[in-house]
């Protein structure tokens, strides 16, 4: 441990993390790279791996190419294919964890239920379930967004006395062959799960609300002998991840200039059309499957089967609205009884709402909740990482700072929080806080900047997107581009910052 990383003699860790998800493992990457070893990391479940240790659904994947979706010091691995399945990805964070020393600065069981600031201490008290606590001079906050399932409000969900379970809690112990089955929802997770199981099921029923946007998916198997070509190699891969990083640049760029660039945009979106009409043979579900919201409303998908899924005998896309969960099945507006053995909710997570982000309770200066103030003030942070009254808490990700690739925002994030840190450590401070004006400045900037994007345009009312909070905020997506994050919390001065 080196001298700047030792904890004062009152405290049990100079950092504590909540999370041992990507995020969670990154954050104690960055720690141990510059020098800071005092750290837990404190993970409710018996695993590592956060959202891919949970969704283990039939098709589960990553939705851009694995060159990406990964710590960019760490591109070198030996996926099968340029999309990775879920169970790899997840051995990937598990290697990851060995690799960089991680392994040993995890406590599981930890079910962390509150975080509290002492002003006196300038210190972070961070209760768990089982009534113990843990002091530290930090806290990240390191949960992610999609941690908790979300259950469809539909009357009767309980009555069923099929079986029900969410994607992200499957079970693989449920024979799903010969069954009657339906998928409520279409987003990315049902995407997956629906041409994976449709040729084992006696029937499948897809309950769509809104469709979504469905491009082709570049995705194929790779054989040992391409690993041993150039794209393969140190330089190789990053100059493929260069590539792969600049077209989320330019999808960014049309979704966040979707009012001065809308003519890219609708022929992106006629691309998709013709893709969609193209892949499904009754041309009376073409009219169904077509958005009518604009293009990147909600995160679009890519799949080369799921769309195909429809021109199968033992599929139907079902778009009447649902009456209510009956004892035997599905009940529908129109009065018809849809008799089932298996309902799947592919209904997706809790995103910025009240006691998911963050999923446990931060009390900060003053006794004021963060949960609670951005559920009554809006939601809002500085440069994705911290709130003004919540000082030596940093954030993983926030509001206003969401993207197509989580890897890029993490490390954006990760290195901006090392940058005070270590900023900190030079100046002998202990306590760490945005400054209120700078704070409130950059608010100011992200709703003026979110009203050029397509989440704002009167279309999007119709997507029933994630990316829109309580307050009818665009809240969850940066309004500007990966790129433009990063130049900003590499070289901006932290002077944004008081350091005591």
């Amino acid at each position: 441990m080196s001298e700047t990383s030792s904890p004062s003699s009152s405290l049990d860790f100079e950092t504590v993390i909540v999370g041992a998800g990507v995020s969670g493992l990154g954050a104690g990457i960055e720690l141990r790279k510059n020098g800071l070893d005092s750290f837990v990391l404190l993970e409710s479940q018996d695993d590592l791996g956060g959202t891919w240790r949970d969704n283990t659904y039939p098709g589960v994947a990553v939705d851009i190419p694995s060159i990406s979706y990964c710590f960019s010091f760490e591109m070198d691995r030996e996926w099968s294919r340029t999309y990775a399945p879920g169970r790899e990805i997840h051995e990937y964070l598990r290697h990851c964890a060995t690799k960089y020393g991680i392994d040993d600065h995890i406590l599981y069981g930890c079910d962390v239920r509150r975080t509290e600031f002492d002003e006196t201490s300038a210190s972070w008290t961070t209760h768990l379930g089982d009534g113990s606590s843990l002091r530290s001079r930090y806290v990240i906050g390191a949960t992610g967004i999609l941690s908790q399932p979300k259950r469809p409000d539909i009357d009767g969900l309980d009555a069923f006395q099929g079986k029900m379970m969410h994607t992200a809690d499957w079970d693989h112990d449920y024979a799903l062959g010969g069954k009657r089955v339906a998928i409520i929802g279409t987003g990315a997770s049902a995407v997956q799960v629906v041409p994976t199981i449709a040729p084992e099921v006696a029937s499948l029923e897809v309950y769509q609300r809104t469709p979504i946007w469905i491009g082709s998916k570049p995705d194929f198997p790779v054989e040992a002998s391409q690993r041993r070509g150039f794209w393969y190699t140190p330089l190789g891969l990053r100059i493929w991840r260069f590539w792969t990083e600049f077209g989320f640049e330019i999808g960014t760029y049309l979704v966040v200039n979707y009012r001065k660039r809308g003519r890219l945009v609708k022929m992106v979106e006629a691309a998709q059309e013709k893709y969609i009409r193209k892949s499904v043979a009754d041309s009376t579900l073409h009219g169904k499957l077509i958005p009518k919201y604009g293009l990147g409303c909600k995160r679009p998908a890519f799949s080369n089967e799921y769309l195909q899924s429809f021109n199968r005998d033992n599929v139907e896309l079902v778009t009447e609205s649902i009456d209510r969960i009956t004892e035997r099945g599905i009940l529908t507006k129109d009065g018809r009884l849809h008799e089932l053995d298996l309902i799947i909710l592919g209904t997706g997570f809790k995103t910025l709402e009240k006691g998911n982000a963050p999923s446990f309770e931060v009390v900060g200066a003053g006794g004021v909740e963060l949960g609670e103030y951005w559920h009554q003030n809006r939601y809002q942070a500085f440069n994705g990482v911290s709130v003004p009254g919540f000082p030596n808490y940093f954030m993983t990700s926030s509001p206003y700072s969401g993207g197509f690739n989580w890897f890029t925002m993490l490390d954006a994030h990760l290195k901006y929080i090392m940058r005070c840190m270590m900023e900190a450590n030079r100046r002998g401070a202990n306590r760490i806080e945005v400054k209120r004006e700078e704070h409130d400045r950059y608010f100011r900037f992200m709703l003026e900047r979110a009203e050029g994007t397509v989440f704002k345009d009167p279309a999007c009312v119709a997507a029933n997107s994630y990316y829109i909070d309580r307050h009818g905020d665009a809240s969850l997506a940066l309004p500007k581009t990966p790129w433009w994050r990063w130049f900003r919390l590499r070289f901006s001065p932290l002077s944004v910052f008081r350091f005591q």
